[in-house]
């Protein structure tokens, strides 16, 4: 599905079928942040396929979400557009099963590349050896106590006590992407569910330290920020406390994975 050329990546992703590339945007063709990624790709030479995603005004979102589920079983409500942002991976997942890949690698518009000798090695590392993870992710956001690490070739790959905020590079393989799509309707934001990967039986990993940077600040801001910000402000201080026992049972959880 994808075009994947060959400037200056090692053979592993070339000589097979094994990756495909989606990139989530709602940006309209020609906009700043599909120009910002598709530079980003031409960096690796690489191409990828946007997917247009979701709206956070788009009605249609909500029939994804389960709000009842998530008022008992999360720590906070969802604003939409952080519901519309998991419907548009969902939709990348959807497109990934579709494709012959044996791994994704998905993308938020807002990506930058690091060290791009970094993210190719690293990226190769983790196809030669897919048997040792079900996701590995490029970006965390104030990540956790490392709990194991280990090498894939020449890259170091860590376990969090649990994985830690972003979802702006990945990579998944089918297994994984099967096991979150069978969730009908989800109560989370995205990066959380991850988070909770016994629920799901998932294996991820992350490279440590980041080799993607979320690019958003220079981009024209985070699309989520003023929807979060206005949700602090408006907090039930019943919710923040039943949070409080939500996080620590997930804490205590996360002990035993």
């Amino acid at each position: 599905m994808d075009a994947i050329s060959s400037h200056n990546c090692a053979t592993t992703v070339l000589e097979h079928n094994q990756l495909s590339i989606f990139v989530l945007t709602i940006d309209p063709e020609g906009g700043k942040r599909r120009r910002s990624a598709t530079r980003e790709l031409e960096r690796l030479g690489f191409q990828g396929s946007f997917v247009k995603g979701f709206k956070k005004t788009d009605p249609a979102i909500l029939e994804n979400y389960d709000a009842r589920r998530n008022l008992l079983a999360s720590k906070r409500s969802l604003t939409h557009g952080e519901i519309a942002v998991y419907c548009g991976h969902r939709a990348i997942w959807r497109e990934f099963l579709k494709t012959e890949s044996e791994c994704a690698l998905v993308l938020e518009d807002d990506f930058q590349i690091v060290d791009v000798d970094a993210f190719s090695n690293a990226l190769n590392d983790c196809l030669a050896h897919r048997a040792e993870w079900g996701m590995i992710k490029f970006f965390d956001f104030r990540p956790k106590r490392v709990k194991r690490r280990k090498k894939l070739g020449r890259t170091e790959i860590v376990k969090y006590k649990y994985a830690a905020s972003g979802a702006v590079a990945y990579l998944i393989n089918r297994e994984t992407a099967n096991r979150l799509l069978a969730r009908r309707k989800f109560f989370r934001a995205v990066d959380e569910d991850f988070s909770w990967e016994w629920e799901f039986d998932l294996n991820i990993w992350s490279v440590n330290p980041n080799i993607v940077s979320d690019g958003g600040d220079i981009l024209g801001g985070s699309l989520l920020e003023n929807d979060r910000i206005g949700r602090k402000r408006h907090r039930n201080v019943f919710r923040s406390l039943w949070g409080n026992v939500i996080q620590g049972y997930k804490l205590c959880r996360s002990l035993r994975v």
